[in-house]
């Protein structure tokens, strides 16, 4: 059967790359509207540099910086109040995974007039947005390449993706620079958040030789990057392989889907409000046990990249970046535990899991980490 890959238009990579976001976005559009998290980036002087790399190109830019993490329905419908209001031509999101799943959404919608969350809901997208342009400056979500948004309904509470193609980025402006001034416990967390991406991508049932291609080579860069650069904020080197190896897991698991770990990951998300890669790295070895049988072909491969065990060499990591092994700090009850079980259940990234994930086994699998 034919697969479609599906990927951003232009990719700008590599240190220095920021400086070319104004004469790039520039062929998008001369009015942007900048949208950023509530205070850090501002606080970094990157706000500032952005807005004088766009303006030096003649773009007109609109700040918004009001993005929470984990992204609220409401919030993207106060992006897109922002949007229409200047009015502006293109939607430049910079910042790590929320800001860009925030953005994404705001700028696919600008065409609608249904609220968000019609269409966390399940309402398709039938008017063209305006184009959306993608600054990371963590490495971990790998948002910048994906066709979807993580979006949080609190009055469920539950986070959902919303799907289009429309949310694919017209361009990605990938800066490792920008990513020196985050702090060791987001390097940490973001880190496993991008290595879990690469390893659930790479062994999806949903992956292709394109994929394997992207997520084994993520694999390759993460491994080591991610701990050098939580140890060294400054190591430029770790933080472009890390950069680097985020964007390609991005690229796979947005064509070949992810598994498990994400299918549970977001409810415990949003009913205990823990930081996503935290719960990421919980889960990964214990995932990586219960799926090693279903595709042990490439558990050998990723053995010959991790020091001959990968489920040993990724709990090494997670307890080197000082990261949780379990559950136990967040606070999550026995008693929640069906409840989370049935709404990871209709998840598409459980059902892209290498091993089927049933009721039973994931009930299994939280209980162990209590």
């Amino acid at each position: 059967m034919p697969r479609h890959l599906l990927m951003p238009s232009r990719l700008v990579i590599g240190p220095g790359a920021a400086a070319e976001l104004g004469r790039t976005t520039a062929r998008l559009g001369g009015r942007a509207l900048l949208v950023t998290g509530r205070k850090a980036l501002r606080e970094a002087g990157t706000t500032t540099r952005i807005l004088e790399t766009l303006a030096d190109d003649g773009v007109e830019t609109t700040p918004f910086e009001g993005v929470e993490p984990e992204p609220s329905c409401e919030t993207c419908d106060r992006v897109r109040a922002a949007l229409n209001s200047t009015p502006c031509d293109v939607v430049i999101g910079v910042g790590g995974g929320s800001v860009l799943d925030a953005a994404k959404v705001a700028a696919g919608l600008a065409g609608e007039t249904h609220p968000t969350l019609d269409f966390w809901n399940g309402r398709k997208v039938d008017k063209p947005g305006v184009p959306f342009v993608a600054v990371p400056t963590t490495s971990g979500t790998g948002a910048e390449a994906t066709r979807n948004g993580v979006i949080t309904n609190p009055a469920v509470p539950a986070k959902t993706s919303i799907r289009d193609d429309a949310f694919v980025a017209r361009l990605v402006v990938l800066d490792p620079e920008l990513t020196l001034s985050v702090p060791p416990g987001v390097t940490a967390a973001s880190g496993m958040d991008a290595l879990v991406q690469a390893i659930e991508s790479f062994t999806s049932k949903h992956a292709t030789p394109v994929t394997d291609a992207w997520s084994f080579e993520a694999v390759r860069l993460l491994k080591t990057s991610v701990l050098a650069a939580y140890r060294d904020g400054s190591d430029l080197a770790a933080h472009t392989d890390a950069a680097f190896g985020s964007l390609l897991a991005g690229l796979a698991l947005a064509n070949a889907r992810l598994g498990m770990v994400h299918g549970l990951a977001h409810p415990l998300g949003a009913r205990y409000h823990i930081p996503h890669g935290l719960v990421c790295a919980v889960l990964l070895a214990p995932v990586m046990r219960f799926n090693r049988g279903a595709a042990q072909e490439k558990y050998v491969r990723l053995d010959g990249v991790m020091d001959g065990d990968a489920v040993g060499f990724v709990e090494r990591l997670r307890d080197a970046l000082g990261l949780p092994a379990d559950l136990k700090p967040f606070g999550v009850r026995a008693g929640d535990v069906p409840t989370l079980v049935a709404e990871s259940l209709p998840s598409g990234s459980l059902a892209a899991n290498p091993r089927e994930a049933t009721a039973e086994a994931c009930t299994a699998l939280l209980v162990g980490l209590l």
